[in-house]
């Protein structure tokens, strides 16, 4: 983003990155930095693709490819990246091509907007259960070691099923995992503390 606008690059608050044609990181503003949580140094020359969460390449790779070979102009879409630290977020992107003067596409402009965090807060309790579950708990086991009734961990189970999107209990892990609720390459499986203020409710 040299020349005239770059001050305006840099100063933005909005979140914006340039990508090549084959995919690769090439430019990205301290809002940007910020809101993957991420260096520069660590972005420059890095596939976009790595900041994408499970599940999401496949589905985007498509409307890149596009962009790419000219196709296509403007996407605009929801998407889930990670950042640094093992959380996901969840955000809008506008992506605009650039041409080069002979008209062939020349790189990817990106922005992000209405970021927010991808995964659900979880009272305190549900937190322990589904760390419990992680680890290979059966429900009685975690009834005993939280002093519930067998009724009451179903209905916890029930409630963090509904909340992470996971079609059974075997499934939970899995959907932590992908929206970020742990910390990366950590066992057993440790939560990321809550956020401020989130969390507090005891459902």
């Amino acid at each position: 983003m040299k020349g005239r606008y770059q001050v305006y690059f840099e100063r933005a608050w909005i979140p914006i990155t340039a990508v090549d044609r084959i995919g690769r990181i090439r430019e990205s503003n301290p809002a940007f930095h910020a809101a993957v949580a991420r260096s520069a140094e660590e972005l420059d020359g890095l596939p976009a693709e790595e900041l994408l969460a499970p599940g999401e390449i496949d589905t985007q790779r498509p409307y890149w490819q596009m962009l790419s070979l000219g196709r296509l102009d403007v996407y605009r879409t929801w998407i889930r990246l990670v950042r640094g630290n093992g959380t996901v977020i969840r955000a809008r992107i506008s992506a605009s091509v650039e041409h080069r003067t002979d008209g062939l596409p020349w790189r990817v402009v990106t922005v992000l907007d209405e970021i927010s965090s991808a995964a659900p807060a979880l009272s305190p309790l549900q937190s322990t259960v589904l760390q419990l579950v992680t680890e290979g708990a059966s429900n009685a086991q975690i009834a005993r070691r939280l002093y519930l009734t067998r009724q009451a961990v179903d209905y916890h189970l029930v409630r963090l099923r509904i909340k992470l999107g996971a079609e059974s209990r075997s499934a939970l892990a899995g959907r932590a995992f992908v929206l970020g609720l742990f910390v990366p390459g950590m066992w057993p499986p440790t939560l990321h503390p809550p956020r401020a203020g989130v969390g507090a409710g005891s459902e």
